[in-house]
């Protein structure tokens, strides 16, 4: 943002008595005090006033004929002053038409602001045009705006500020600057007529101009014991100079909206995110993983900073203390590792079993699709040859298929992610034709947003719908252990049996997915029955299906639901098989690095 300038106009108005040199000299006096530009009061008594008005004689003795004006003009221009003009009879737009050249701006005073020609007459003269307002209404205000904006296409500014004899302080209403300008729109000026005596004649244009206003219309005179016209109000040149110098200071007081440099500077003392702890390459950086110290590296994120590029994961290694900077941390990317083989015995090749015109493995990878998070989605099946035949699906190019290691769950995980790039995977096992993509979100979010190693959820909801989410760091750290990885299978066994080596987050799911009787997974004939029916019952086509319309459609249909009821889950029933796993997934925590 540009700063907010002011811009000090000397009023000379009558002070000249009607003296061409006592004009002269006011004119010299604006320069030497710094102001930015003089104004004078063009008028002629016979013009402004019938001659029965009170100060129609006065008038006459202030007259300045037109050859005393021109040379007046040729004196401001040379001291580089602007020239700006209250226009208040006629015989002023006579003037302004055979000097215009020498004028940079005008002025329609308040009491003039109805007569009903003046802004129309004016405007061909293409200057800017100070409005002055002071004791008009609001509702006359905005009745009288619009005419002038309609004629008057040239800039506008509303001059706050009346003449007193002189301004009373509680006159002054500097409340009305902002006011006027959030009104109107415009930019607002204050033209002030306290006492130039009083002390505070020097500092209200300075309260003015913090309040808002961009033109400072002050009275000048070159001695106020001498009166005559137009003293009361008036500055002596000496301190109009002062007016002008802290008008300047408060200028740049006011500055720019914009941060300085020296401002900016100071916050490089202020707390930088730092590691609390070590962070491996490939780990993802959560908040609970950082500290907020100062440091000596300026390039470390500020806090709030910091919050905002969360998720991200390391992309080197930073030791506790070590200041977390942007060159080192970037988006995660998540993928889906969907780990499917055809060796099935009790439902032979079930991977490729339509439901509902669309093989189980297809359903799968719809819904894996579907999650939001992810940003890739493969198919993990072995590299063995009876397996080849998954390597022919590719969904229309919206996934890739990967034939891997054959027994070894964890590793063919890891090739996946090489084979991408992947920071963090998801593993979705291909018998699960009703997986949730709604879950699925609800398990990355959980672990991006609190940097875990592995996170599942709770046994609370329906066998089938969910999967493990695993950053890749921590599954080559299994990798990496020297103990042989036996019933990869079961790879979540590992991380939920070693949570001094693996930082493992079990989520709650929201009651909307909270129901565990459920068996949404396929693995047996009574299985596939429960899949075809739901599937048809919906008219699923080659599309997602989710977990929603899954419960509503079960909570609706209880006999579907009971179809596979009596089903049992191998790995949870055989208490032999739920030993032999234990023991073989207890790590040594010495053992890994």
């Amino acid at each position: 943002m540009i700063a907010i300038t002011i811009k000090v106009i000397a009023e000379i108005a009558n002070a000249h008595q009607g003296n061409p040199e006592l004009l002269q000299a006011l004119i010299r006096e604006a320069a030497t005090s710094h102001a930015d530009a003089v104004k004078f009061q063009w008028f002629k008594y016979d013009h402004l006033a019938t001659p029965d008005y009170p100060w129609y004689q006065a008038y006459q003795d202030l007259f300045i004929p037109e050859s005393v004006w021109e040379r007046a003009l040729q004196i401001a221009k040379n001291l580089g002053l602007e020239v700006w003009i209250d226009v208040l009879d006629d015989w002023a737009i006579h003037l302004l038409e055979k000097h215009q050249k020498w004028i940079d701006g005008l002025k329609v005073p308040s009491t003039i602001l109805q007569s009903l020609d003046f802004p129309e007459r004016l405007s061909r003269f293409k200057k800017p045009l100070l409005i002055g307002v002071g004791g008009w209404n609001d509702e006359e205000i905005d009745s009288l705006l619009p005419e002038i904006r309609q004629c008057f296409k040239h800039p506008l500014i509303l001059q706050h500020g009346f003449q007193g004899y002189p301004t009373r302080i509680q006159d002054a209403t500097l409340a009305r600057i902002p006011f006027l300008k959030k009104r109107y729109g415009l930019p607002v000026g204050f033209a002030d007529h306290t006492d130039g005596s009083n002390p505070l004649a020097l500092d209200l244009p300075v309260y003015a101009y913090f309040a808002g206003a961009t033109v400072i219309e002050k009275h000048i005179t070159m001695d106020r014991a001498q009166k005559g016209y137009d003293y009361y109000s008036s500055l002596e040149p000496q301190e109009f100079a002062t007016m002008v110098q802290k008008l300047k200071t408060a200028e740049t007081a006011m500055g720019r909206e914009t941060v300085t440099d020296a401002q900016r500077a100071y916050l490089q003392d202020a707390v930088r995110v730092v590691a609390s702890r070590n962070i491996a390459r490939g780990e993802l950086i959560s908040r609970e993983k950082v500290a907020f110290k100062r440091c000596t590296d300026k390039n470390g994120f500020m806090p709030r900073e910091f919050g905002d590029r969360l998720p991200a994961v390391a992309s080197q290694r930073f030791g506790k203390d070590q200041a977390i900077t942007a060159a080192y941390m970037r988006k995660p990317v998540v993928a889906i590792a969907v780990i499917c083989r055809l060796k099935s015995t009790r439902l032979p090749k079930k991977a490729l079993r339509p439901i509902h015109g669309v093989s189980a493995i297809k359903r799968c990878l719809l819904n894996c699709l579907a999650a939001s998070h992810v940003d890739q989605v493969v198919l993990a099946t072995s590299d063995l040859p009876q397996d080849k035949e998954l390597e022919r699906i590719d969904m229309e190019g919206r996934i890739t298929v990967l034939r891997g290691d054959a027994e070894n769950v964890a590793r063919r995980m890891e090739q996946v992610a090489a084979s991408i790039q992947a920071d963090v995977i998801l593993r979705v096992t291909g018998d699960n034709p009703a997986v949730s993509p709604e879950i699925l979100d609800l398990l990355i979010e959980s672990h991006l947003q609190g940097g875990f190693d592995f996170s599942t959820p709770t046994e609370n909801h329906a066998i089938g719908t969910g999967g493990d989410v695993i950053t890749v760091e921590a599954l080559k750290r299994l990798l990496n252990q020297p103990k042989p990885l036996t019933h990869t299978e079961y790879l979540s066994a590992y991380f939920l049996n070693n949570p001094t080596l693996f930082s493992v987050n079990k989520v709650e799911l929201p009651p909307e997915f909270q129901y565990p009787q459920w068996r949404l997974t396929l693995d047996e004939p009574k299985d596939l029955q429960l899949f075809e029916r739901l599937y048809r019952g919906l008219d699923v086509g080659y599309e997602p299906l989710y977990f929603s319309r899954i419960r509503s459609y079960l909570i609706a249909n209880p006999a579907i639901r009971s179809i596979n009821a009596d089903v049992r889950i191998k790995y949870k029933s055989d208490g032999s098989l739920v030993k032999e796993i234990q023991r073989a997934t207890k790590l040594n925590p010495s053992s890994i690095t």
